[in-house]
């Protein structure tokens, strides 16, 4: 199943860069959340994230009260405007469940624009698809609430010196 996800950051990309691999930011995010435990490993070239949520209540039947989803972001070089690619690939443990988003962070909109863009499947026969159906608002979700932590810590920092 195809997803797409934008962010929209008030910041210059290298700023906001900055803050999608800091992992205090990255904490932040789990705990508005409502992550049940998370672990966070991050450099600029790497975000690694391990996350133990509620499941979705559209699945949780099927796979329990909670799953962990491992996710990794690897950065590539900025170019000279301070726009960069990765890649995110999210797995949810012990499950055959995948995505892979290629990420777009550039200048543009109220600073910089970020796309997310890819494919999310749950290889189980005769009902993956209607499962992934089912699990892709709640992994859009996640980008949303990334968007809403991310402009309360720019908002909190922008008359910090630099």
């Amino acid at each position: 199943m195809h997803i797409h996800a934008r962010n929209d950051f008030a910041a210059d990309p290298a700023t906001t860069h900055a803050m999608l691999s800091d992992p205090v930011f990255l904490g932040e995010v789990c705990v508005a959340s409502g992550d049940l435990e998370h672990r966070v490993d991050a450099t600029p070239h790497l975000s690694a994230v391990e996350r133990t949520m509620r499941t979705p209540s559209a699945v949780s039947g099927l796979l329990g009260e909670s799953l962990t989803l491992l996710q990794a972001l690897r950065w590539n070089a900025p170019d000279a405007d301070g726009a960069r690619t990765g890649r995110l690939e999210l797995t949810v443990k012990g499950m055959p469940a995948r995505a892979e988003v290629e990420v777009n962070l550039r200048p543009g909109g109220r600073g910089t624009l970020i796309d997310f863009d890819g494919e999310f499947t749950i290889k189980v026969p005769l009902v993956g698809k209607s499962l992934e159906a089912k699990a892709a608002p709640a992994l859009t979700e996640g980008f949303s609430m990334q968007q809403r932590v991310g402009d309360r810590w720019l908002a909190a920092r922008a008359g910090e010196p630099s």
